[in-house]
């Protein structure tokens, strides 16, 4: 690095081009907010211990506003001007290098967002001035002196200072990385407070102080849902009371009451797993409650088959009064939102009123969770609804990025049958960098083995072959305990001829496994019932068995990470989206076990071949699943059988050829079982199967000739699965279960 004794700017020539850069800036009158960050950087210098050059740092001050603050590359823009003009002035290469490199480095946010960011000694110094600036008397002078006179523009203009000026300098203190500048911090805060309750009515809110007991209970609620102690949390408090809005039901009401009591208000929401609004202070009762959703449901059937109409149409008119009923709610909250804005001092935000649900708010329709039927219909309205990372058709750019972790993407990927995510970019990046990762997958054991389950398989082994230690739990669901362990053990021996190296497997029966049992216990003990009732809409009339087999599907999921196993490490849980409430449960009371949360891939079910309603429910099946033998295929099935299946299956065409030749088909496979089984097994390349669907979409393609195909490819890959098959061992590889 370049020092004070081998290069200094050329003086005049700076401070002769500086006003020409800066003129017009929108960031504070650029110039004089520039020279201000130079000063305040050359005090920081004096009382810290980096290894920094203080020409580099006056200099890279003196240029990193040159950008606008909207603009995305701000800092290259600034970076770039600082090098033109100082490669102008004769400065030496690798004294611009160091200015190019401090002026991003000051204007990045990634020492707030990641505590192990490491970035250069000059940056580091040069960002924590900028950031003082914020509580510097003269920044705000300069956004109150341009104040327009009352009228149309001064409030969006005073709106603009709180957001971009006022509160930011209230919650800088969690962003300063340097022990001298939080002393700095101290000592400009209480001048400001003293020169802000000085300003004319009108131009600084009179309750601004209570931004600063927000950015306070903020700081505490973060702690809070990142597992810190309670009552250390509400040590460091701030004494004193803040106002704040709480929705419970119909009923609306401000309340007050002191910090201490909000933080113990917001302990008991992430508890009980209720809905946390932090940033907004706000909380409503979900409308689609499952109680209400479902009984919605039912009571439409019922009343649709007395007036002679299908279940399928009253159950869209129920949907669609439902979302009304969504949208109505929707727009109450965000009208409450804006009317607590104006009335009290900007604490919430009228500009983009919004309710952050917590990951903690498992509520979603039972009717989804309890019969472990994902509606494939629904499948986007519950990306949005469980707010997963979209992964299918309708997120291609999410789809891509996530692909890029991938150096062989498993075909369900790129085809857009893996239909979301939660967090499983974490887990990718420690598969990635060589850690002990554990893939999860679970089988329901009521009946043989059919598609579904070779689905799982097919990225089971994908993943296992990418370092993966594999873990499948087999839950019995006939009540017949020796008959359950044939059906694993014929599972596990087609699981192998599907490609899945099952001797490096650690398969178990959910009932027979202690593991199981005791995690299961632990869980118990840390989950309440209102928490069950919320997020599986358990009913009185329930048995008390309902209430336990929860628990096991959480101790299959966080099992994994019990000293016994291993202990902690990332873990990944292949479901479909219908299991996504066990996975955030977990995700909820992992960590007070010591465990890493748990990530998530979702994968979309293969379609049932047939249209079937459930009596008990009245709602269809669209998931292949034993309990609909009619509409699956299983591994043992028939050749013949399973060719006249595919010919009588369900699909996407029109009433006629003509029609169909005309306006095409539908071949999406939530629609189409035909399509389905074309992407999962008979067609499972990316660019085949687009083409096929094109294909469809064109009327080109008929339904007899897609189900022919379908049947062939189908057919030649149960084939090769039986043959595979014959030569296991009766063992599988010499592992007995």
């Amino acid at each position: 690095m370049a020092s004070p004794q081998t290069y200094i700017p050329d003086g005049h020539r700076l401070a002769a081009s500086l006003p020409a850069i800066y003129a017009g800036h929108p960031d504070a009158q650029g110039l004089p907010a520039a020279r201000r960050i130079a000063t305040t950087a050359a005090e920081l210098i004096g009382s810290c211990d980096l290894a920094v050059d203080p020409t580099v740092v006056n200099t890279a001050a003196l240029f990193h506003l040159s950008g606008r603050p909207q603009d995305g590359n701000r800092g290259e823009a600034s970076a770039a001007l600082a090098s033109a003009w100082l490669r102008g002035s004769g400065g030496p290469e690798l004294y611009i290098a160091s200015v190019a490199r401090a002026i991003p480095g000051a204007l990045s946010q990634a020492p707030a967002l990641d505590p192990d960011f490491r970035q250069e000694d000059n940056g580091k110094l040069l960002r924590d001035a900028a950031l003082l600036d914020l509580v510097s008397i003269e920044r705000h002078s300069d956004y109150l002196r341009d104040v327009p006179p009352p009228g149309r523009l001064r409030e969006p203009y005073l709106a603009e200072y709180r957001r971009e000026c006022l509160t930011p300098a209230l919650q800088l203190r969690g962003m300063l990385t340097l022990p001298a500048s939080l002393e700095m911090y101290g000592e400009r805060l209480p001048r400001l407070s003293a020169w802000l309750d000085e300003q004319p009515p009108g131009l600084v809110p009179p309750d601004w102080r209570r931004l600063a007991e927000v950015a306070e209970i903020e700081s505490g609620v973060g702690r809070l849902l990142a597992g810190e102690d309670p009552a250390a949390v509400r040590a460091d408090m701030p004494a004193g009371g803040l106002p704040y809005a709480e929705y419970r039901g119909r009923q609306r009401a401000i309340i007050s009451g002191s910090h201490d009591r909000i933080l113990e208000l917001t302990h008991a929401r992430i508890e009980a797993s209720r809905n946390v609004a932090a940033e907004k202070y706000l909380e409503s009762d979900t409308i689609h409650k499952p109680a209400v959703e479902e009984n919605l449901f039912v009571g439409a059937r019922r009343r649709a088959r007395q007036l002679g109409l299908s279940a399928e149409t009253a159950e869209d008119i129920a949907r669609l009064l439902l979302s009304n009923a969504r949208e109505v709610q929707e727009r109450t909250l965000n009208d409450i939102a804006q009317r607590l804005s104006r009335l009290h001092g900007q604490i919430l935000d009228a500009d983009s009123p919004e309710t952050r649900t917590d990951e903690a708010d498992i509520a979603i329709p039972s009717l989804v969770v309890r019969t472990g039927d994902q509606p494939l219909a629904r499948e986007n309205e519950l990306i949005k609804e469980l707010r997963v990372t979209g992964l299918n058709e309708a997120y291609p750019e999410q789809r891509r990025r996530f692909t890029e972790w991938f150096d062989d993407p498993h075909p369900y990927l790129q085809t857009g049958m893996t239909v979301g995510s939660r967090d499983a970019d974490l887990f990718m990046q420690a598969l990635t960098d060589g850690e002990r990762c554990k893939v999860l997958g679970t089988v329901a054991v009521d009946g043989p083995m059919h598609l579904g389950h070779g689905a799982l398989t097919s990225v089971l082994a994908h993943f296992q072959g990418m370092g993966a230690e594999i873990t499948i739990g087999f839950r019995d669901e006939l009540g017949d305990l020796d008959q359950a362990l044939r059906i694993m053990r014929e599972d596990l021996l087609l699981m192998g001829a599907a490609g899945l190296d099952v001797d490096q497997v650690n398969s178990y029966l959910q009932q027979t496994n202690p593991s199981i049992i005791s995690t299961a216990f632990q869980l118990g003990e840390a989950i309440p019932l209102s928490m069950l009732n919320s997020a599986l809409g358990l009913r009185l009339k329930d048995s008390a068995t309902d209430t336990f087999r929860p628990l096991l599907r959480l101790a299959d999921i966080l099992h994994a990470q019990q000293p016994e196993a291993g202990g902690p490490c990332r873990t990944l849980v292949l479901d479909n989206i219908g299991g996504d409430v066990y996975v955030r449960m977990a995700r909820n009371v992992a960590e007070r076990f010591g465990f890493v949360k748990p990530s998530a891939l979702y994968l979309r079910p293969v379609r049932n071949l047939t249209t079937y309603s459930d009596p008990q429910t009245g709602g269809s099946v669209e998931v292949m699943t034993n309990r609909v033998p009619p509409g699956r295929i299983a591994y043992d099935d028939d050749p013949a059988d399973i060719r006249r299946r595919i010919g009588r299956a369900y699909t996407g065409g029109r009433g006629t050829l003509e029609e169909q030749r005309e306006k095409g088909g539908n071949p999406d496979p939530r629609v189409c079982s035909v399509s389905s089984l074309h992407a999962f097994f008979a067609t499972p390349d990316p660019e085949e199967y687009a083409q096929l669907q094109s294909r469809c979409r064109s009327g080109e393609l008929l339904c007899g000739e897609c189900k022919a195909s379908a049947a062939d490819g189908l057919l030649e890959y149960m084939r090769k699965m039986r043959q595979t098959r014959s030569l296991a061992d009766e063992t599988v590889g010499g592992k007995e279960i």
